[in-house]
């Protein structure tokens, strides 16, 4: 009996130590980082379908290439010189009407507003005036010419009407240049001369293609012939001044390519193109102004902006007189913690963070020293989607499934 009782404890106890074995292996599997066959221990970022979906990733390949590197400056954005008019009431008298809205764009002499105007009238009154004054001098003078011709009239006479007809010109001419610093147009003064219509009213005419940009009068309100009533714009191109440091200024030149960044859409870059550098140095600042133009086709940059330029200073990518370096875009290489990481992509909804080491960078492109075989690709668009899953991860919230 005694050897029985033995035995029972014997085996209960081979259990409980078998127990703990087993309960110790799963708690490390559960502990340890997904592995890919052949990597060792890699982080693996997996997302649902529709979480890739939603991310719209892009990559792009590690590539070596000359990096241009560059000098980086604040900017301001402005319209151009000629991109911008404001548009004012040129007669005196009240807004009778406004035919645009903010944010409209609106065509090279499209009618903006309409004006009501008392003076307007009666110099169109005066107009229609002088040039029945005028056609009836130049009939006179055409008379008086077939008279002395035929020795009916007198030189005297001749000259005489020939002197009415020239003040007469004078006049119509001063009536319609009159009409015309008004704002009128030719088609607008033949159709005058047509109809001898003595209307008030005044069309305020866009006098170039762009946008309106700033509406300042109300409907009914009284204005002087300075006061103005629009702001239209041409947001197509903008330019950015950029002050350039005096010690700075020898690695500056017109045509080297700008990068500019603005705090409304961080993750983009915009291109432009030095144009001028300038001629003077401001004694307080000891800065120069650099222009570059910078084109906006989509509209989204507007003029009043602060920006950050890079000048791309350093040498050409397809010169060949720098060295070789493996790269990738900026947007590809994120922070966590205290590690550079990228993600490559490991097959469908799987994401591996690789961990690297930078070196030069410049406003698009980062060197990778080490962690990166040129030809890999790694997530450029939406690689924060994925820092923000590692970042879950490390905190013990588990993977994204």
């Amino acid at each position: 009996m005694r050897e029985w009782i033995l035995l029972a404890f014997l085996l209960v106890a081979l259990g409980l130590v078998g127990c703990r074995e087993e309960s110790g292996t799963a708690g490390q599997v559960a502990a340890r980082p997904e592995a890919e066959e052949g990597e060792g221990h890699a982080e693996i970022i997996t997302l649902t379908p529709e979480g890739v979906r939603n991310a719209r990733f892009q990559t792009s390949e590690a590539r070596r290439k000359s990096l241009a590197v560059g000098l980086t400056v604040p900017a301001r954005l402005v319209f151009p010189r000629g991109g911008v008019a404001q548009v004012a009431a040129r007669v005196p008298g009240r807004l009778a009407g406004v035919a645009v809205d903010l944010g409209e764009r609106v065509k090279k002499g499209q009618v903006l507003g309409q004006l009501e105007s008392s003076e307007l009238g009666q110099a169109r009154a005066d107009y229609l005036s002088a040039v029945m004054k005028a056609q009836v001098a130049a009939e006179d003078f055409r008379r008086e010419k077939e008279l002395l011709a035929k020795s009916i009239t007198s030189e005297r006479e001749m000259r005489r009407a020939e002197s009415a007809f020239t003040s007469a010109q004078t006049e119509r001419n001063a009536a319609e240049s009159r009409l015309h610093i008004m704002g009128l147009t030719d088609p607008e003064i033949r159709a005058l001369k047509a109809d001898e219509h003595y209307g008030s009213h005044f069309p305020a005419r866009s006098p170039l293609d762009g946008t309106v940009v700033e509406i300042f009068g109300t409907v009914g309100q009284a204005v002087a012939d300075t006061t103005p009533l629009f702001t239209v714009g041409d947001l197509s191109t903008l330019w950015a001044l950029l002050d350039v440091a005096e010690t700075q200024l020898a690695t500056v030149q017109s045509g080297q390519p700008v990068v500019l960044t603005v705090q409304a859409y961080p993750g983009r870059r915009f291109q432009g193109q030095v144009r001028y550098v300038g001629d003077l140095v401001d004694e307080k600042t000891r800065t120069t102004q650099v222009r570059v133009v910078l084109p906006n086709e989509d509209g989204v940059l507007k003029p009043g902006m602060f920006a950050t330029a890079e000048i791309l200073t350093g040498a050409n990518a397809d010169a060949g007189v720098e060295a070789q370096r493996l790269v990738v875009p900026r947007e590809a290489v994120q922070k966590v913690g205290e590690r550079q990481i990228v993600f490559v992509p490991r097959g469908e909804n799987r994401f591996e963070a690789v961990e690297v080491d930078t070196g030069s960078s410049s406003a698009t492109e980062v060197e990778i020293l080490s962690g990166l075989e040129p030809g890999v690709r790694v997530v450029t668009q939406g690689a924060f989607v994925l820092k923000s899953e590692l970042s879950k991860e490390s905190m013990g919230e588990g993977h994204s499934h």
